[in-house]
């Protein structure tokens, strides 16, 4: 039975355009968000359950940054801001026929996100907020989903939009989450 599973299942290896918000929310007043603009490579592998649906693991590696510059008093500040981190996507998807090679598909579920960096720097001075702050937690569980176009069973275009489930910063006084916005291509093998 095994044999069988891994003859239908597909790897894929993909990259492509990654959006991340952080929302930092400070008490039930203000509220602060910095977009990240970056991108995302990674591989998954799609197992065929039962006619249209299919479960597909993953792992992906991220990364997105923002350049801040704003100005006090006449003086202008400079900093900028990289996260990092790996994605493990637990997604079940649905694929619909539409054409001659072409087919539709729909996903959701969990994905499992640990954080490796998170660094500010601002000239010569770099601050890792995850080494130097042990309040903040690296360690998100995303719920999110998307659609997308297969052709061929060679090439795969998607979109998807996962949203932090956890509180990442381990205080009564602030909530950190981190939602993102995903849209790529990954090759089918």
């Amino acid at each position: 039975m095994l044999i069988g599973v891994n003859a239908m299942a597909q790897a894929s290896i993909g990259a492509g355009y990654l959006s991340s918000v952080e929302t930092v929310k400070s008490g039930s007043s203000s509220t602060n968000r910095t977009p990240l603009n970056g991108f995302y490579v990674g591989m998954g592998y799609t197992i065929p359950l039962a006619g249209a649906l299919n479960f597909t693991p993953g792992v992906y590696f991220g990364m997105a940054s923002k350049n801040n510059v704003s100005s006090i008093f006449g003086l202008k500040l400079e900093g900028k801001q990289t996260d990092t981190f790996i994605n493990v996507p637990l997604h079940f998807s649905f694929n619909a026929e539409i054409g001659s090679g072409l087919a539709f598909f729909a996903y959701a579920g969990p994905s499992a996100s640990v954080a490796v960096s998170s660094k500010i720097s601002s000239g010569s001075t770099t601050y890792d907020r995850l080494a130097d702050n042990d309040s903040l937690n690296r360690f998100d569980v995303m719920l999110g989903g998307g659609v997308g176009l297969k052709f061929n069973d060679m090439v795969r275009f998607q979109v998807g939009y996962d949203f932090g489930m956890l509180n990442r910063y381990n205080s009564n006084n602030f909530t950190v989450k981190r939602n993102q916005l995903t849209a790529g291509v990954a090759f089918l093998f």
